[in-house]
């Protein structure tokens, strides 16, 4: 087993040892590398030098899949609550990032070593030079089990990163920060986080300390990061960033997902999956507390872009709401176990637009989905910014208390080729809870939908309301749906049929209501476009 060696003592056997961080070290804190930061952004943008020899470069991903770190090599392994695993340079992975240890106030620059990971089959020709530093790291923790150190925790790339919560497998990413995303004839910008300093923490300490230098042609910025796992991972980010120069569009808390079709997708894939998702619908929590839902969807051939305007939001997330695994057929992928992420603002996002871009694909290997926050006004170039803000990596948010969306679907009604039908069913509680008292499905006979398009031209032919909660009992297969300790969710369908005409995409709304007209459900917010 190789471990980690950070001596500062200079003996005669230090060039002997399989492991070695640089002898020097800097005072460091969150503040010296915002000053770095701000001093990078006042200077012309300066690309990383380009250090890595063509053999790792030209890597396939087999080979490069096949060089594994050796986990019990981990930094700061039983020495702690966490370890740190490196990620070896390759095939898409070009690019390197300089790492440090934080100990005592004292920043350390870990060296590379080849000595740290397993090859496989690769032959290195001896005349290849190691990589100059790593290409990424990831976090390891006593996640599910007290016998193993899961991962939960991994920056790789530009400046992406992804959590997972307990018992979950990957699913979306997060960035630190885009440029330009989405934008046609726009080019996007890919700013990198160039360093990493991870902090030593101590043998009871529940959360992970890292900070991050971020730099791209267009900004530098300082962030760090603080990450609490468990059933929710929760990573804190605080950031202070300055433009060099004037961005189309500034991406704040910003996220990549996959949606290939799902219920409501037209035509679908030739795919023995009935769905598949990364992420399948985003909740929006408004200054007011209202909540809106809007499924994800895609559209053959066509770009969407959507942009919700708001004041102060409380919150918003990216959610992976069918848990079913029946409405995915996977149990290599688990994509009814992919997690959800709730964004909470707390500094920098009073006024601002959430983009949510949806883009064609062929398949599921690509993220084509985009969410970000474009903060209104425009910050100004030189003037540095701070931005703070709350991650909950997740299986599902909180009972609201309300119906809760649970699918859209849509078609034409029978024999009538140009009228549009529209099923949405509402849940309360979204998923079957254990009965606690006496609960009760409510009373349904004063429930309506109400429904809204935004092109007045539009007909509206007739509009619904269905209960399915019985059959939704009977679904669930052995007789579970009717068992005693169970709460059932109530399941309604709302449904409205409407002539397009000559439209080609419609804005439309839906929501429960009372007797007394008030809300009793999320709205609805769904974008229609054309597919035949």
């Amino acid at each position: 087993m190789t471990s980690f060696r950070r001596s500062l003592v200079v003996t005669a056997s230090l060039a002997a040892l399989p492991f070695s961080a640089s002898l020097a070290q800097q005072e460091f804190s969150f503040d010296t590398l915002k000053a770095k930061a701000r001093a990078l952004a006042a200077k012309p943008y300066e690309p990383q030098k380009d250090d890595l020899a063509d053999f790792w470069k030209k890597l396939t991903y087999d080979q490069h899949r096949d060089i594994r770190f050796n986990m019990e090599s981990g930094l700061w392994w039983n020495e702690g609550p966490f370890s740190i695993d490196f990620f070896h340079p390759g095939w898409t992975a070009k690019k390197t990032v300089s790492l440090h240890e934080v100990k005592d106030g004292k920043s350390i620059h870990l060296d590379f070593n080849q000595k740290l990971f397993n090859y496989g089959k690769q032959v290195v020709p001896k005349d290849t030079p190691p990589p100059p530093n790593y290409a990424g790291w990831r976090a390891r923790t006593h996640l599910n089990s007290k016998e193993y150190m899961d991962e939960f925790l991994v920056f790789l790339g530009a400046s992406y990163f992804r959590a997972i919560p307990a018992n979950s497998p990957y699913g979306l990413s997060a960035r630190g920060l885009s440029l330009n995303s989405g934008i046609p004839g726009v080019p996007e910008e890919f700013p990198d986080f160039t360093e990493f300093h991870l902090e030593k923490p101590a043998k009871d300490s529940k959360s992970l300390k890292v900070s991050a230098l971020l730099n791209g042609p267009s900004v530098a910025g300082a962030y760090q990061f603080t990450v609490t796992p468990g059933e929710e991972t929760i990573v804190e980010v605080e950031a202070e960033l300055t433009l060099r120069k004037p961005v189309t569009q500034l991406g704040l808390a910003p996220f990549s997902s996959m949606y290939w079709f799902g219920e409501g997708t037209h035509p679908k894939p030739f795919d023995f999956r009935p769905e598949v998702h990364d992420s399948d619908g985003l909740l929006m929590e408004l200054g007011s507390g209202n909540l809106h839902y809007r499924p994800l969807e895609t559209t053959k051939d066509q770009f969407r872009h959507c942009v919700f305007t708001m004041e102060k939001p409380r919150s918003w997330s990216l959610l992976q709401r069918d848990r079913h695994f029946s409405s995915y057929q996977d149990p290599e992928a688990r994509y009814h176990e992919r997690p959800s992420v709730k964004v909470e603002p707390i500094e920098g996002f009073d006024n601002g637009k959430l983009h949510l871009i949806e883009m064609p694909t062929k398949d599921e290997t690509d993220d084509n989905v985009i969410l970000l926050w474009e903060p209104q006004p425009e910050h100004a170039v030189g003037k540095p910014f701070k931005v703070h803000y709350r991650l909950r990596w997740m299986r599902d948010p909180k009972p609201s208390g309300l119906f809760t969306v649970r699918a859209t679907r849509l078609g034409n009604p029978v024999q009538k080729p140009n009228e549009v039908l529209v099923a949405v069913d509402f849940a309360k509680p979204l998923e079957p809870e254990k009965k606690v008292g006496d609960p009760k499905w409510d009373d349904i006979k004063d429930f309506k939908p109400v429904v809204e398009i935004n092109n007045k031209q539009v007909k509206l032919i007739h509009v619904g309301l269905s209960d399915m909660s019985m059959p939704n009992v009977d679904d669930i297969p052995a007789g579970l749906g009717r068992s005693p300790q169970l709460h059932m969710p109530q399941v309604l369908r709302a449904f409205f049929v409407l002539d397009p005409g000559t439209a080609n995409d419609l804005d439309m709304t839906l929501e429960l209501r009372d007797g007394n007209d008030k809300a009793i459900s999320e709205r609805w917010v769904y974008y229609w476009r054309k597919t035949h």
